[in-house]
């Protein structure tokens, strides 16, 4: 078995006002930073044996603080990049349903196989993030452990690949930001494998205080 720990990346401007940033590189704020720091700590005593990083800033600086002190091998990749938003990006949920009325949330309610315009489906952005994370785990051994730093959006598309959850379910997995979820990974498509922590910013409540995305 390998353990799996996907952890989301720090705020940014454009989370905290509700903009979709998906391919957007938008850098950690002021408190994206310092959650950043926090679960860096967090998992100080943890130990990896291999990372894989979006390429985007707001990933790699907060998987710098994970990192930090650490020489393993860590690969960089636009394969784990958030959801592509096409003309979507930049723009709050209000700002596209006034422009694309309705389709915003179907996306939310049923999100398999409906595109955004110009962006991307879930689907798409499952098959190339877990595609690479088969390729990285391939190359693990039976007892290691993993750190994968990405996105909300990414994160969601391969815990539902992990274990089998319908698609269409990935928007009931909470990933706020800097949250840690761990995986029990067994094999592909293995009944074994298991979410064994979902969606913890335990880190983050002396500074902010309660769960949640925001």
């Amino acid at each position: 078995m390998i353990q799996i720990y996907f952890v989301r990346h720090g705020e940014t401007d454009w989370n905290h006002i509700g903009k979709h940033q998906g391919f957007s590189d938008i850098p950690l704020n002021e408190k994206g930073l310092s959650q950043a720091i926090d679960v860096g700590d967090a998992l100080r005593d943890v130990h990896f044996d291999r990372a894989i990083v979006s390429d985007l800033i707001r990933a790699r600086v907060t998987a710098e603080e994970i990192l930090k002190g650490r020489y393993i091998t860590t690969t960089f990749t636009e394969d784990m990049r958030e959801i592509c938003f096409g003309e979507w990006e930049g723009l709050t949920y209000s700002e596209i349903n006034e422009r694309w009325p309705g389709q915003i949330e179907a996306i939310y309610e049923d999100p398999a196989e409906k595109e955004i315009p110009q962006g991307e489906t879930v689907e798409m952005v499952q098959k190339r993030a877990y595609a690479r994370l088969l390729k990285e785990l391939s190359m693990m051994e039976d007892g290691q452990r993993l750190v994968v730093v990405c996105h909300g959006g990414t994160i969601r598309t391969l815990l539902c690949a992990l274990t089998g959850i319908p698609l269409n379910c990935l928007w009931r997995l909470a990933q706020g930001n800097t949250a840690v979820s761990v995986v029990d990974f067994w094999g592909d498509a293995s009944p074994y494998n298991r979410i064994v922590v979902l969606n913890d910013t335990s880190h983050t409540h002396v500074r902010e205080g309660g769960y949640g995305e925001d």
